[in-house]
């Protein structure tokens, strides 16, 4: 075959601009560290603060010693933007004796409650209301919260103790919202 004479047009330009769009990823919010210590201005209530979760009846596990107060590890952390943070310990316990939550039953509303994590930080709350709820009849809904305002609930044993059970027939529930 002959070349052409007719020469070729050159190709037309080909843009290779594609639109753009930028790759920063928004930072991503740190772990909120879980509660170490937790302490009221009132009577030396003071405990240490273990992570809980659920035990094989599906409520939650708690420390077998009432020194220790357990926080309900799936809920809140103290410094969490928003749900509730949930810390139970027993009132007492056979081989331990008494804990410090046997006195919450006396702290008058409008008391500090100050909790310490992980990381040195610390989150004060103030005590609003207290209801002495049977156990049968408890909002568990309403106190494992993971969304709503912040607010810190404490829960234990009260009320009247059954010798055959060998269980309070009662929890004592202590609500608090942040003052810082």
């Amino acid at each position: 075959l002959a070349p052409s004479s007719t020469p070729t047009p050159p190709p037309a330009a080909f843009s290779t601009a594609v639109p753009q769009q930028s790759a920063t990823v928004p930072p991503v919010a740190p772990e909120a560290a879980a509660p170490a210590r937790v302490s009221v201005d009132w009577a030396g209530v003071t405990a240490a603060v273990r992570p809980e979760g659920v035990d094989d009846q599906g409520a939650m596990a708690l420390p077998p010693d009432p020194a220790v107060a357990g926080w309900y590890r799936y809920g809140a952390a103290p410094a969490s933007a928003q749900g509730t943070v949930v810390l139970a310990a027993h009132v007492d316990a056979i081989g331990y004796g008494i804990g410090p939550f046997a006195h919450l039953r006396d702290v008058p509303d409008g008391r500090t409650i100050t909790i310490t994590d992980t990381a040195g930080a610390e989150t004060r709350w103030r005590i609003d209301s207290r209801s002495l709820l049977e156990k049968r009849g408890l909002p568990w809904d309403r106190i494992f919260r993971t969304d709503g305002d912040r607010r810190l609930v404490l829960v234990t044993c009260g009320g009247v103790f059954d010798a055959q059970t060998h269980h309070y027939e009662s929890n004592l529930v202590i609500t608090a919202t942040p003052v810082s």
